[in-house]
């Protein structure tokens, strides 16, 4: 049989339990923050830009104007996402260095003279680190023919001499000559290629932008971004092997990470134009 409660035993009753959830909040408030930090890792989305230009009619899926990456990049300071380098992730997940609770790692893709022109300066405003990952054969081909137009041209050895100096960046491969689609997709094989000739393919392109790389820098780079995310198990074995300690596909997916975890196929996001920062952030953070 159901008890009846008079008012004034109602009105204790309520009291109470107004009292238990105050006490919880409290509590709740004087207790350490949890972050990102758990068993099963922390999530560290990957953003991959393109190219930045202020011409509209450019403006799609791989271009976005100077103003929407500054409004990304407020957007990280305002919700409390902090960019971070590969060598951070790096020092994690082996030395157990601590990452902040919301990392995000920014990523441009192909080596527009945009990088060094309209990106650049953004980072250093934001104190943002960035990684930038470049064409050999582009970077040749505008360091012999001067043209900086920074609508459609790339870096050229100088601006690679001086990013490479730039604290904020971090310089990956992404190939010498494999970002095409006209005998090959990317870095793909072909049909009917054996084991052999297909190795030496890789080998000898990544060899060409290592020799590149180093006549400019004086550096090798530990970071591969396959063109078009093309891939498979064998490229993946051969590029690790050479000593790729990062790599990183077009698959649209948060990375969680922990202590041990490989740095090898990391996902991103491809960034267009026509999606305001909070829509295009929200499902990754």
């Amino acid at each position: 049989m159901f008890k009846i409660f008079t008012f004034r035993q109602l009105v204790i009753l309520s009291f109470f339990i107004c009292l238990i959830m105050l006490i919880g909040a409290l509590l709740n408030a004087l207790s350490p923050v949890v972050n990102a930090h758990t068993e099963e890792g922390i999530k560290v989305p990957v953003i991959m830009y393109h190219h930045i230009c202020n011409t509209s009619s450019l403006w799609g899926d791989y271009v976005i104007p100077e103003s929407l990456l500054e409004e990304d990049f407020l957007y990280f300071k305002e919700n409390g996402i902090t960019p971070v380098s590969f060598k951070d992730l790096e020092n994690f997940i082996s030395d157990g260095k601590k990452l902040p609770d919301k990392p995000v790692i920014i990523s441009f893709d192909d080596g527009h003279k945009s990088f060094i022109t309209k990106v650049v300066p953004l980072l250093k405003k934001y104190n943002y680190p960035a990684n930038v990952n470049i064409v050999g054969s582009l970077v040749k081909l505008y360091t012999e023919n001067c043209d900086n137009n920074d609508c459609y041209a790339y870096l050229n050895a100088q601006d690679i001499k001086a990013l490479n100096k730039n604290p904020l960046v971090e310089i990956g491969c992404h190939t010498y000559n494999l970002h095409s689609l006209s005998t090959r997709r990317g870095a793909s094989r072909k049909q009917g290629e054996s084991d052999f000739d297909y190795k030496n393919v890789i080998l000898n392109d990544i060899e060409a932008f290592d020799s590149l790389y180093f006549e400019i820098t004086q550096n090798k780079t530990d970071i591969f971004a396959y063109p078009y995310g093309v891939k498979n198990k064998f490229l993946s074995e051969i590029v690790e092997e050479v000593g790729f300690s990062v790599t990183l596909s077009c698959r649209e997916s948060v990375n969680v990470l922990k202590q041990g975890s490989s740095l090898q196929d990391l996902g991103r996001f491809n960034r267009p134009y026509g999606i305001s920062s909070q829509y295009f952030f929200r499902m990754m953070f």
